[in-house]
């Protein structure tokens, strides 16, 4: 019980993080918004529009947060864990959209790059700086793909805030003005290779795919050394909705009147690896050679 109470407490804290960076947010993309407009600089602006994008992905997130809490029930035996999942990939195809209208503006300004205000891009952009590195602290720590989605939305509005004041600096005091479409290619860049890792990470977590951090054959190796176990079949890892690893897998045994002491074992080991939750179904060594082995051998036997 008090495990679950803890569990709140943390859930607590992430969730009331996120409406706090979703406020900071929602603030500061006005400001920049009207920074860019005045100084016409398509860094702010375009650091203005990622801003805006943060405000909804941080509002996807909150969102989707509260609605993995709810409970588990017969329609949904495993709980709406998916639900940061899909929110974060939802946030990956953002960052690419965002990317792509930064780099087609980027495009137009190089061809006729406007007169911009290299003050005002400084001024605001170094407030810009300062407000994501707070909401990155905030963030900072995050380990499931929900949090860690909105995260990248945020460093990207950094590193955006970081490309205005740059372009801030060489424009006032060069006067040359293709700085400023220049860095934005960069920051567009760094958001779509930040949105195609959220789209990998979540189609393959959707998908069901192996963890990349488990080595199959090194966990069936150890599974193997077990005492008792003769082999091991149809065994499937995958991650759970709420985090951490689950998996599955018929244990061939010696003597199924054992087993008790083996399905301890067997959960040590699995848990040692980093597997949290494991259903393994137990089968008598006969019964799998009578299936498996037997035929092949009387095979053999002919030839």
């Amino acid at each position: 019980m008090s495990g679950h109470h803890h569990h709140s407490s943390g859930e607590h804290v992430h969730h009331h993080h996120l409406d706090m960076a979703l406020a900071l947010t929602a603030l500061f993309a006005v400001v920049e918004f009207a920074g860019g407009w005045i100084s016409n600089s398509l860094a702010l602006l375009a650091d203005a529009v990622h801003m805006s994008s943060d405000v909804v992905a941080l509002g996807i997130a909150a969102f989707a947060g509260r609605v993995a809490l709810r409970p588990a029930h017969s329609g949904m035996t495993y709980g709406y864990g998916r639900a940061k999942v899909l929110a974060a990939q939802a946030n990956g195809v953002a960052l690419w959209f965002l990317s792509g209208w930064i780099i087609w503006e980027a495009f137009g300004r190089l061809a006729e790059p406007p007169e911009v205000g290299g003050g005002i891009v400084i001024a605001v952009g170094f407030v810009g700086l300062i407000v994501n590195v707070v909401i990155l602290r905030w963030l900072h720590g995050a380990h499931d793909i929900n949090r860690r989605a909105a995260y990248w939305h945020v460093l990207g509005d950094m590193l955006g805030s970081i490309a205005a004041i740059v372009a801030g600096v060489v424009i006032f005091l060069t006067g040359w003005m293709p700085i400023d479409p220049i860095l934005s290619f960069l920051v567009a860049a760094i958001l779509a290779w930040g949105g195609w890792n959220l789209l990998c990470e979540t189609t393959s977590e959707l998908m069901e795919a192996t963890p990349v951090d488990i080595d199959v054959s090194k966990l069936e190796t150890v599974i193997h050394e077990a005492d008792g176990v003769l082999a091991s079949h149809h065994l499937h890892i995958w991650t759970l909705p709420g985090g951490g690893w689950a998996m599955s897998a018929h244990i061939v045994v010696e003597d199924l009147q054992c087993w008790d002491q083996t399905l301890v074992d067997l959960q040590t080991i699995l848990h040692e690896a980093g597997v949290k939750h494991a259903t393994l179904q137990p089968e008598s060594g006969a019964t799998y050679c009578n299936q498996h082995c037997c035929e092949p051998c009387e095979h053999e036997k002919v030839v």
